[in-house]
């Protein structure tokens, strides 16, 4: 005697994003052209059809570039090789615990007058999708 059943489960829909330490250039000089370079790092969850990671600067004082008080760098901040705001990386099918390595570069030119203190700027990462 043959009797069918059944198993299964379900999958939450689920858009996870977590962010490894903060970046830094460490100490900027000043006279001396040079690009400097910064990672960090995201774990990425999706249980989506498809998923975006980007960035953005949220603020409206020199938008994209770092700051120092009322100071700011002229040459823009850029993520993943790209200016703000920026796509980091996109997926077409789920992922889980997917490290992504986000690069950050800040060019400097030997005329540019830097301000004693700490240039920074707080970013919005997203993790989005268009295909629950």
């Amino acid at each position: 005697l043959c009797t069918p059943g059944t198993v299964g489960g379900t999958v939450p829909a689920t858009l996870s994003l977590t962010l490894g330490a903060p970046a830094s250039f460490g100490a900027l000089t000043a006279g001396v052209t040079k690009d400097y370079s910064a990672q960090t790092s995201a774990n990425v969850i999706s249980t989506e059809g498809d998923a975006t990671l980007s960035v953005a600067d949220p603020s409206s004082t020199a938008t994209g570039h770092l700051v120092n008080g009322t100071f700011s760098l002229p040459s823009a901040l850029l993520v993943a090789g790209s200016p703000l705001p920026s796509t980091i990386k996109t997926w077409t099918a789920p992922t889980s615990n997917e490290s992504v390595t986000i690069g950050f570069k800040q060019s400097i030119g030997a005329n540019e007058g830097l301000r004693t203190g700490t240039y920074s700027k707080t970013l919005t990462f997203t993790l989005s999708t268009t295909n629950p």
